[in-house]
């Protein structure tokens, strides 16, 4: 009714085995290795023959002119006469046209209205008939002279090449790449084919569309692809909307077998709308289906019903805050979702649009059906499980980049999975039926228990930021590494001791006050990825007041809120100081391939600042680090014989005589440090080489770079250590 839906004579894309149209956006273009013809056409009247260059000879049936530009010297004198065409005997002109450009092929080019999108533009400047010469199947139409009539195409073509010998108006053939537009569900190649078909008018309802994005009303997660669609709306063509198939939604049109008149409506009509006769017939074709996708934010609601509760329903959920979709359908849908929302709601039906990363195989290939290099989600789930591959395909995929990825990563995810099993049967053990636990401001917490909830705090704070910045991965990644490092390898390892046997049971009370509000907060942070194991494992735990009321499942729990959680910043580095002194004792017994059964003394001089906190983790030091006693203060001195861990703040001193085999231990640490700088100096090579740094994929140069810094940090370690032995 206003005019934005019309029925046109256009060229359409022409999809010979499925027999109907597509739209420009289900089309890929396909670079192949084609030919170039060269052959020529007799000037009428003259003994001139004007050479044509083609890809397409089996066309030359439906040509109705040559074009030339009009400041090509080589054709000047021809503009306006005619040429005699090979086989049809039809005489058509040689015409001058700005499109062509003298110095690709020869500069002429032969012009075939009804089979090619630039001729069509051409014949319509130019007044030209549009002669179609091929059937909906590709094969040639029987109007066509033999011996061509009845060919498909590419027969056709070899024949038009043969039967040009034949006439010794064939030149050569050249090989030339070129693009070449395919069916992106059949694969066959497509046919520009001159038919009626019904259009919509988009530059109307692109300007909108372009505009939200324009003033970030509508934003794009990568941003990239804002340009992206901007380019596309910009440039926007008509949509064809008719589809030859027998299934989807009936356009609804009627003709008129009396008059002219065309009916249309709401609802199925019954007459005529311009005579009132009932013999009225509905248009056979259907609709394209992303015409009926692009009305999704509207349709589940049964827009346009005027009942009270649909509508309110529709403006509860429309406009929604985020669309989740590939970037391959960007134009198919997205861009189309939001035209039809600002045109019948006058507003966005989303404000953000984040994009999926591409999921490829371990050469960097697409997942398709076609090269059958795909993982079946089905059967990494049978094998691990339902949220070990919702994590790891998570985890993997940055934002909207592309992702490798093999059936073995999946079981990093499982591996994850069963690490939160353990957590949770360790703390569950100690829990009593109907558990009440204190709140964490009654209690005197140590000073792990705070670097704990310290550290859950800081996670959520992370996870919240990386989310509202849509990356989720890197949100994954902190929940990851707060429970696996933080949660499982700090926090249940200290609160070891609180939970045995020999505690107190206020201690022991408070312990598990704390796991169970921190392992809670955990769960909450890591249920939008593993919903599955996380609501398992929450519905058998005790609620803890520091949560405040409990829902009945985690799906509507509150989502942790780094105000809501208390602040224990300052006390948290003190413990990290704590942890690195642990963590040197540790490195130097791996080093040094000193088991952590093997006990031994640790001497550790510590700046003034840290002493007391030192003094007062010394048995947390000897449990953690495995040490037989601790001995720390800011005027330790290093015994002889002993290894050295630095970090900020302390010296860590292990003496080892007696343990070790010095000059052996010497030996093999010369050995591994030249080991590790033959490989620094492979790695510096492909490093400062510019070809490897261009060419090779960001995840190899990340990956690169973190091994030398890894290796960097080994020989450092290697060093320091060979001068402690050699003195």
């Amino acid at each position: 009714n206003e005019g934005l839906i019309y029925r046109g004579e256009r060229l359409v894309n022409w999809d010979t085995v499925l027999q109907t149209a597509i739209s420009d956006d289900e089309v890929e273009s396909n670079e192949v290795q084609g030919i170039l013809y060269f052959y020529r056409y007799p000037v009428e009247g003259t003994d001139e023959q004007i050479p044509i260059a083609t890809t397409r000879p089996e066309t030359m049936l439906g040509d109705t002119a040559v074009a030339v530009n009009a400041d090509d010297v080589r054709y000047k004198h021809l503009i306006g006469k005619m040429v005699r065409l090979p086989f049809t005997n039809r005489l058509i002109p040689i015409i001058a046209d700005d499109y062509v450009k003298s110095e690709f092929g020869t500069g002429a080019v032969k012009i075939t209205p009804a089979h090619d999108p630039n001729d069509f533009e051409i014949g319509k400047r130019h007044n030209l008939p549009f002669i179609n010469v091929m059937t909906t199947t590709g094969a040639m139409l029987d109007t066509c002279p033999a011996p061509f009539a009845g060919q498909d195409r590419f027969a056709a073509r070899k024949e038009v090449i043969k039967q040009m010998k034949a006439l010794n108006l064939f030149d050569e053939e050249k090989s030339y790449k070129t693009t070449v537009p395919h069916s992106e569900r059949s694969k066959t190649v497509i046919e520009p084919r001159l038919s009626q078909q019904w259009f919509v008018k988009m530059q109307e309802l692109a300007k909108p569309a372009a505009d939200a994005a324009r003033d970030d009303s509508l934003q794009f997660h990568p941003e990239l692809w804002k340009k992206t669609y901007l380019y596309w709306l910009d440039n926007i063509q008509d949509w064809c909307i008719s589809r030859q198939l027998w299934w989807g939604h009936r356009i609804p049109i009627w003709y008129c077998a009396k008059c002219d008149g065309v009916t249309t409506g709401m609802t199925d009509p019954t007459a005529c709308s311009k005579c009132g006769s009932p013999e009225i017939t509905q248009d056979e074709d259907v609709l394209d289906t992303w015409f009926s996708s692009w009305l999704w934010p509207l349709s589940p609601f049964d827009w346009p019903s005027k009942d009270p509760k649909d509508q309110e329903t529709l403006e509860y959920f429309n406009p929604t805050d985020v669309l989740v979709t590939a970037p391959e359908i960007i134009f198919l849908w997205v861009a189309r979702m939001v035209m039809a929302n600002l045109k019948f709601k006058k507003r966005l039906p989303f404000r953000h649009v984040y994009f999926n990363a591409t999921v490829c195989d371990k050469q960097g290939r697409k997942f398709s059906k076609t090269l059958g290099n795909g993982i079946d989600p089905l059967d990494v789930i049978e094998k691990h499980g339902a949220d070990a591959v919702r994590f790891t395909a998570i985890s993997l995929a940055p934002l909207g980049g592309r992702v490798r990825m093999e059936v073995e990563d999946f079981e990093n995810g499982a591996r994850f999975v069963n690490k939160i099993w353990n957590a949770a049967r360790m703390i569950f053990q100690h829990l009593e039926p109907m558990q009440k636990l204190p709140k964490l401001e009654t209690l005197t917490l140590t000073l792990p228990e705070k670097w704990l909830i310290s550290r859950l705090r800081e996670t959520a704070h992370k996870v919240d930021t990386h989310l509202q910045q849509f990356r989720v991965n890197d949100a994954v990644e902190e929940i990851y590494h707060f429970i696996w490092g933080s949660l499982c390898d700090w926090g249940l390892e200290c609160a070891k001791i609180d939970l045995s046997e020999r505690a107190k049971p206020e201690d022991k009370l408070r312990a598990l006050s704390v796991l169970v509000y921190v392992f809670d907060g955990a769960l909450r942070l890591a249920h939008p990825v593993m919903p599955f194991v996380t609501e398992e494992l929450w519905q058998k735990m005790p609620s803890h007041p520091n949560w405040g009321g409990r829902p009945a499942s985690i799906c509507v729990a509150e989502f942790p809120k780094i105000e809501s959680i208390p602040d224990y910043s300052a006390e948290a580095e003190q413990w990290k100081s704590v942890q690195d002194i642990i963590s040197g004792i540790r490195s130097v017994r791996s080093q040094m391939g000193l088991s952590m059964k093997q006990e031994l003394p640790a001497h550790i001089r510590v700046d003034a600042a840290l002493a007391a906190t030192v003094e007062a983790a010394k048995d947390s030091i000897q449990r953690l680090a495995k040490a037989d006693r601790v001995i720390s203060g800011t005027d330790v001195k290093r015994p002889g014989q002993s290894l050295t861990a630095v970090g900020q703040g302390f010296e860590i001193y292990l003496p080892v005589e007696g343990l070790i085999d010095i000059e052996k231990e010497k030996q093999r640490l010369a050995s591994e440090g030249d080991r590790i700088k033959k490989i620094l100096t492979g790695i510096a090579s492909k490093l400062d080489n510019k070809s490897f740094v261009d060419r090779a994929p960001e995840d190899v140069l990340v990956q690169t770079r973190a091994q030398r810094a890894n290796m960097e940090e080994q020989l450092s370690a290697i060093t320091r250590n060979l001068k402690a032995l050699e003195s």
